[in-house]
């Protein structure tokens, strides 16, 4: 049985990793120091293993991949600390889930980049080509990562690959100190389920949604794969909805749920607002495209999801 080691295991993406994997085939450790919100948790299999450590001390595992999973997508003002601490709370795990793999031999470990390392970019489709430039503490932060993996592959022949996310919804998104802000997916169904009403800020914005338990098949794909022509893959789905037919779709399941406009717009634009990701890359390179659209099914499973943790809360 296949080995992999995924860190921050029991954060919103990191938990459908796991059960992508798990359902792959894989044996997997899932580290991380909290697991009591993780849905993975309450599993009873022979093939997981929960590690509590954070990347800074991971013990010695025999693993043929890794996923480094673990982010602080939070803000220096939400943790209450410096830009230079928000920046270092990423890139020491980062650095050190390296020297990690390298040290245990590990075969592929692949990085978890964002959108944000690209900031606000044109309104059309953005390939990998593009450079990064950040306009977040978080998105330098990822910029610096994807940076470092180009130079630790040409220059050190180490086989790290990382990929670029987008938006993301569904199944196991709650939040935690590293990541306190919800999607506005997520967000908008709580304020359904809660106050019966979803107001909805810039109708007309188009965001590129990414269904999570696809980015756990996808990095499957990645990791299985006998060899990988880039270093660097944009994964992301292919749907592209208006933030006004996202709220709409919502409400068609829910009973009596109303829409309304927000009176004023947000006073600065997401960096979503621009540009998307091009996938096309990983499609090429190893036949991946199997991504969900969004749709009833998905908007339901994010719904259950939400509500089973607000009956937990």
């Amino acid at each position: 049985m296949k080995r992999v080691i995924i860190t921050g295991a029991a954060g919103f993406v990191g938990s459908n990793i796991v059960a992508a994997f798990l359902e792959a085939g894989w044996f997997v450790y899932a580290a991380d120091l909290e697991y009591k919100k993780a849905d993975f948790s309450r599993r009873s299999t022979d093939s997981l293993q929960l590690v509590g450590s954070d990347c800074l001390d991971l013990p010695a595992l025999d693993a043929e991949a890794l996923i480094h999973a673990a982010a602080v997508t939070a803000t220096p003002a939400e943790r209450g600390e410096t830009p230079e601490a928000n920046l270092r709370a990423n890139i020491e795990p980062m650095l050190s889930v390296m020297e990690y793999a390298n040290r245990q031999g590990i075969g592929r470990s692949v990085y978890l980049s964002s959108a944000a390392a690209l900031g606000f970019t044109p309104a059309r489709s953005i390939d990998e080509s593009r450079s990064p430039q950040p306009r977040s503490v978080y998105g330098l932060a990822k910029a610096i990562m994807e940076n470092t993996i180009e130079t630790m592959r040409r220059d050190y022949r180490r086989e790290f690959i990382c990929v670029r996310l987008g938006a993301i919804y569904g199944p196991c998104e709650f939040a935690r100190a590293t990541r306190p802000k919800l999607s506005m997916v997520a967000r908008m169904i709580i304020a359904a389920l809660t106050r019966g009403e979803i107001i909805v800020d810039r109708p007309a914005e188009r965001r590129q949604w990414t269904y999570a338990p696809d980015i756990g098949r996808a990095l499957v794909a990645l990791v299985d794969a006998d060899k990988l022509d880039h270093g660097l893959y944009n994964l992301c789905g292919d749907a592209r909805p208006s933030n006004l037919d996202v709220a709409a779709r919502i409400a068609e399941l829910l009973t009596g749920v109303a829409l309304r406009i927000a009176e004023a717009e947000a006073p600065e634009p997401t960096a979503a607002s621009f540009g998307w990701l091009d996938n096309s890359r990983l499609r090429r390179d190893i036949g991946f495209s199997d991504w969900t659209g969004m749709s009833a099914p998905t908007l339901e499973a994010t719904l259950q999801s939400i509500r089973l943790r607000m009956a937990d809360a």
